[in-house]
């Protein structure tokens, strides 16, 4: 970069961070300088909160039989009777579904034999022909034999029942790459692979790509309903296809509460957030964990940052600008399962999760590079330019923020400025905070009604007593919130506006 792009670059670096302090510190400024508009923003965080609340709901009683619908499908056979003469774009596909092929990306680091097995044995029993696919091992290259002697003793005995099972091994310290960053060790083996079946004679824009973690267990029906939408999505290479149905059932059962509740936050979160269909926030969705394009769109992106340590959501980046903006969700509901964090000991539970969110946190990075590219990019509209940014302010600064100022932000106005106890527009706003919060409790109801529909019993062998503690989680939810879902994420935009690198490239261990 030239000397005033570094310093574009560091401007948009701290503005997150900058903007997330001001209004950690908004109850303590605002109460000295002007504590009525405290009092306003309060009453505000309550009534949006409340809003949240609802809209979760709706999106949920929305989602929730869209999943059922699907599932109930055969959507291999949808598949077979669709008419390719009369499929949108049908120049951008090939003349036949025998002819649609799937790469698979699967990167690997060391996980354990067990974790292997089970996501290779999920992709083997797929309702979609298993010939038209091709599964990509990449491996980091310190770990590797151990985890290529694990695949290969999975592997043996199945591996005709694919088009190819192909293995790359990443190498270390490669010049320009940081070090242990996933988009690296994806991008090494994604690009070899598509050099190798170009040598091969193949047609890049017949597959269709997906990336996968090792972990990952996707439903027998994934691939076909994946392959039935990207047939059907008119502009196809103009989509990132993805699941609204984000399952932790691996080990939902084993893990510790804190973890568990985090893992439900993305599932339900994720499922309301992509049904609702009206608002602004169901025109700005990234790519997260599982996700799929045209293998075409891969290569025009140029595969993932080799520098970041955040590959998902800066892979959305990448493919947005090549498409000039004209990148956006095509979304189903027949999901996969992936692992939560899991410890080997209780303290051990707690630190994973919090470096694994700390790394979550790390994603704010995509602000600075975003803006980086509105700047210079004049092809994409203005207004959807303001778009992203608005989401980015929210995302970054008041979901983050909103939970701490609804429980200590009153306390900490009034112990700043006390004269505000005996001000008139203040003077009942605790009564009104606490009443609208109380009935906005009753919307854990239905979150804990669709997180039990979606996830696995509980363990038959567990105590009554057990199983009554484990359905009173909803009440520690607080909790979570002040602490896993707020603390990793500030550090993270910290660390950034004071210049800091990702350094703490986590990699979250898999436990069997």
């Amino acid at each position: 970069m030239t000397k005033n792009e570094k310093v574009i670059q560091r401007f948009f670096e701290i503005i997150p961070g900058l903007l997330t302090w001001i209004v950690i510190l908004s109850p303590v400024w605002l109460g000295l300088v002007y504590p009525r508009a405290m009092v306003y923003f309060l009453t505000f965080l309550t009534l949006y909160w409340s809003y949240l609340a609802v809209l979760n709901t709706l999106g949920l009683a929305v989602g929730y039989p869209k999943y059922k619908k699907e599932m109930s499908q055969d959507w291999y056979q949808n598949c077979k009777e669709l008419d390719f003469a009369k499929l949108p774009d049908k120049d951008e596909i090939p003349t036949s579904l025998e002819k649609i092929k799937h790469f698979i990306l699967i990167p690997c680091v060391n996980e354990p034999y067990q974790v292997l097995k089970d996501s290779f044995d999920s992709f083997s029993n797929q309702t979609y022909p298993t010939k038209s696919v091709t599964l990509v091992y990449t491996l980091e290259e310190k770990p590797s034999k151990k985890t290529k002697d694990d695949l290969r003793k999975i592997i043996l005995q199945h591996q005709d029942k694919f088009d190819q099972i192909l293995f790359f091994v990443h190498p270390a310290g490669i010049p320009g790459e940081a070090k242990g960053v996933g988009g690296a060790n994806r991008t090494w083996g994604a690009s070899r692979a598509v050099d190798f079946l170009k040598s091969q004679g193949k047609i890049v824009r017949n597959y269709i790509f997906s990336s996968f973690d090792a972990d990952h267990i996707p439903d027998p029906q994934y691939i076909s309903r994946l392959t039935y939408l990207y047939l059907t999505t008119p502009k196809r290479d103009n989509h990132f296809y993805a699941t609204s149905v984000h399952l932790f059932n691996n080990n939902h059962w084993r893990v510790a509460a804190m973890s568990r509740i985090e893992a439900n936050f993305v599932t339900l979160g994720t499922m309301a957030s992509r049904s609702v269909p009206w608002g602004l926030s169901s025109l700005t969705k990234d790519t997260f964990a599982a996700y799929s394009c045209s293998l075409q769109t891969l290569v025009d992106a140029n595969y993932w940052d080799v520098q970041l340590g955040i590959d998902d959501t800066i892979f959305f980046w990448r493919a947005f600008f090549v498409r000039n903006g004209d990148f956006k969700l095509a979304g189903h509901y027949i999901p996969y399962s992936a692992d939560a964090v899991e410890g080997k000991n209780f303290w051990g539970a707690h630190k994973s999760l919090y470096k694994q969110l700390l790394r979550w946190g790390w994603g704010v990075l995509e602000v600075p590079l975003s803006m980086n590219m509105f700047l210079k990019n004049k092809n994409i509209p203005f207004g959807k330019k303001l778009l992203w940014i608005y989401d980015h302010l929210k995302t970054r600064v008041l979901m983050i923020n909103i939970v701490y100022l609804l429980t200590f932000g009153f306390a900490i106005l009034t112990t700043v400025n006390p004269s505000v106890k005996q001000s008139s527009f203040a003077y009942s706003l605790p009564d009104t905070m606490s009443w609208i919060l109380t009935f906005t409790l009753l919307f854990l109801i239905p979150p804990t009604y669709f997180r039990a529909k979606l996830t696995p019993p509980m363990p038959k062998e567990w105590s009554v007593f057990k199983k009554l503690i484990h359905n009173l989680e909803g009440m520690i939810v607080m909790v979570n919130l002040l602490t896993f879902s707020f603390f990793p994420f500030v550090d993270a935009q910290t660390r950034m506006m004071f210049g800091k690198k990702m350094k703490d490239l986590y990699h979250t261990p898999k436990v069997r």
